[in-house]
């Protein structure tokens, strides 16, 4: 599900979620009537809902992301679902322990990578625990923080021998 070389989170269904890739043609893939947007409180940032999916190994998953002002995803939410679950479970301890498994078993318990950081989140709102994977925006994907490439490759011309 989560790939330890790139963060790249894959579902069965073939739903495949890169570090900063575009989100328009990530949504085109999907059934309209699955996805909700809204704004997040950073200008430009928005908060996307697509709906449950299934990895081919640890079942069904509520999936979030989170895109920049360029619409590049910069953060993967993945909430477990299953009926074992009790709604009123303090901290939704059962779910956490699922999402700890999840990195152990994916990720072999690393949770800092080159390509950014992987760890629980615990909505208290909703007593939902939610795995978190959040991209860095130095993972050398070319276009995420196009000034801030064009400011570190910047250097003086080689003068002419």
């Amino acid at each position: 599900m989560i790939a330890p070389s790139t963060g790249e989170v894959g579902f069965a269904d073939g739903l495949c979620i890169t570090a900063h890739a575009l989100i328009v043609p990530l949504l085109a893939s999907l059934p309209a009537e699955t996805v909700s947007e809204r704004p997040l409180p950073v200008a430009g940032w928005r908060q996307h809902r697509l709906g449950e999916h299934t990895s081919s190994g640890f079942g069904a998953f509520t999936v979030q992301l989170a895109t920049s002002d360029e619409q590049r995803v910069e953060a993967v939410f993945l909430s477990h679902n299953h009926s074992f679950y009790l709604a009123g479970t303090p901290e939704d301890s059962e779910r956490r322990a699922f999402h700890e498994g999840v990195i152990a078993t994916d990720l072999v318990g690393q949770r800092e990578f080159p390509w950014g950081y992987v760890f629980c989140i615990f909505n208290r709102d909703a007593n939902r625990s939610w795995l978190a994977v959040i991209y860095s925006p130095f993972s050398g994907v070319p276009l995420q923080e196009r000034e801030v490439y064009r400011a570190l490759m910047a250097h003086e011309p080689t003068p002419d021998e």
